[in-house]
């Protein structure tokens, strides 16, 4: 039979796929193809059913079912390699370690493939299949911290594993002092040490979301066998036994709201077993603040950017759910049992008004009172530092945005409270009274505050700004009077992020004056 390229090329398939921020777009919806994913630009998630990956830049993914890509950045770009599965051809991508290459390197290929994909001409049909494999030889070439991100993704899903250096050394291809010296550059910790922090994250998820599970069954799920050292290695690396970690979440409490309650029960003393997240804005911590990161292992975050889904409500049991009024009129129906109890907490204009709302409710009122205090005193000590720099003149905040600025008023938010009524900004006279509204450089210009305060930006977007002629006639601006702290993770409608807040807000603030003229 006479080789035919146009035929043998059909068996596999080209794409390119282009996800807005916040977006999904599902893939191999009937499940018919196998395939790979190259991330061409920008980070997100794939998700195949209860498995969810994170995707990097530069790198590459196989899948075998219907999958769904979740985009956690601005825009995301992903090539697609597919074929069906009864080709065997590309079998060997699914048992092989995948490079990662930068995108300036493949991204042309990946181009060019496309560009020759449904040709009709031999010449053009063999230039296509020879660019495909030419991509699949770089991207099967493996380096050093290919290697290792590999071993690290072996010992996260094999934790029930003992693990030996030498092995972990010979499954990369290296000799064991040459691995521990070149893990521990990538990690930070050694292999033992890096062992040891993964399972403690997986039982402390164990304990959060499964109901009714014993110690020792956390301790057999993670490879240990003893539930006594599981125990002891346990409080020694959080500081307290796993018994008093599992009454954290005793009451099993879902948050359906936009807002971070996370905060309040933590601050109580109490775990969520679901909680808000945004993952656009905190896509390098999960959807949460840094701050929140590591007291929330174990709790479901729920995509807070979209409608939430009832049913990842529902999978994680809750005896009680707290429910907030959404912002923008957005309506929220959950389908619940009769048996489950749903507290709905009003909108207030103070966090600790949310923080007696939620320790009347689970009865917790005790603790209030110490929480308010710390921070009434933490404030004062705040204020007494900046108040030479806070009295003089009149301040401005704003948000600048990727397309937008923001102009925030001076009272009915957390922050603006915090600033004004109890760190000792001066307000500018014209600012609006609550909320914000957006305004152009002109108008934020005509406005001429003494002071300029930028919270929450990328410095893509403000050093854009700041090359606009009508930036440079701003008094602040003139005057060098333009503070732009990191206050990416500040969110002070919480007790500990509200703490967070003033520590970093005390060390940084008088240093976070720039030039931006």
């Amino acid at each position: 039979m006479t080789y035919n390229p146009l035929e043998d090329v059909k068996r596999f398939h080209i794409t390119l796929l282009k996800v807005s921020e916040g977006k999904s777009e599902t893939i191999n919806q009937l499940g018919e193809y196998n395939g790979l994913i190259y991330i061409s630009s920008g980070t997100g998630y794939l998700q195949s059913g209860r498995e969810e990956r994170k995707l990097v830049e530069g790198k590459s993914y196989v899948f075998t079912r219907e999958s769904k890509l979740i985009s956690s950045s601005q825009h995301l770009y992903v090539y697609i390699l597919s074929w069906h599965k009864n080709e065997t051809e590309f079998a060997f991508l699914s048992s092989v370690r995948l490079a990662k290459q930068v995108p300036a390197k493949v991204s042309p290929l990946w181009q060019d493939a496309l560009s020759l994909q449904g040709r009709k001409s031999y010449s053009e049909s063999c230039r296509f299949k020879s660019t495909v494999w030419n991509l699949l030889s770089m991207l099967t070439e493996s380096s050093e911290v290919d290697e290792m991100d590999e071993i690290i993704d072996y010992m996260r899903n094999h934790l029930t594993k003992s693990y030996k250096v030498c092995m972990l050394a010979a499954k990369a291809n290296m000799n064991p002092t040459s691995f521990t010296r070149a893990f521990k550059k990538k990690v930070g910790i050694s292999p033992k040490d890096f062992l040891i922090r993964e399972r403690i994250r997986v039982a402390k998820e164990l304990m959060v979301q499964n109901k009714g599970i014993t110690i020792k069954e956390v301790a057999l799920k993670i490879g240990m066998q003893d539930e006594f050292y599981f125990s002891r290695l346990f409080k020694q690396k959080v500081g307290y036994p796993p018994t008093v970690y599992m009454k954290r979440a005793e009451e099993r409490i879902a948050i359906v709201s936009q807002m971070f309650l996370q905060d309040h029960l933590l601050s109580l003393g109490i775990q969520p077993v679901a909680a808000p997240a945004y993952p656009t804005i905190y896509s390098k911590s999960g959807g949460i603040p840094r701050y929140l990161e590591k007291e929330l292992v174990g709790t479901r975050l729920l995509n807070a950017e979209k409608v939430f889904q009832p049913d990842e409500i529902l999978q994680t049991h809750p005896d009680r759910i707290l429910k907030t009024t959404l912002h923008n009129g957005e309506t929220q129906s959950v389908l619940l049992s009769h048996d489950l109890k749903v507290e709905h907490i009003s909108f207030k204009t103070n966090w600790n008004e949310y923080l007696r709302e939620i320790a009347r409710i689970l009865r917790k009122e005790s603790r209030v009172d110490n929480i308010e205090r710390e921070i009434e005193i933490l404030e004062n000590t705040v204020r007494d530092q900046l108040c030479p720099l806070t009295k003089r003149g009149n301040w401005a905040v704003i948000w600048v945005r990727n397309n937008e600025i923001r102009l925030y008023g001076y009272k009915d938010h957390a922050l603006l409270d915090l600033l004004y009524q109890k760190l000792g900004f001066n307000p500018h006279p014209n600012l609006p009274k609550n909320g914000y509204k957006v305004i152009s450089v002109e108008q934020l210009a005509h406005l001429q505050c003494d002071k300029l305060l930028i919270l929450w930006s990328h410095e893509r977007d403000v050093w854009k700004l700041a090359q606009l002629k009508e930036w440079k006639m701003m008094k602040a601006v003139k005057d060098n009077e333009v503070y732009f702290p990191n206050s990416k993770n500040w969110d002070p409608w919480g007790p500990l992020g509200r703490k967070k807040m003033l520590i970093e807000f005390a060390n940084t603030f008088q240093k976070s004056k720039v030039k931006l003229y």
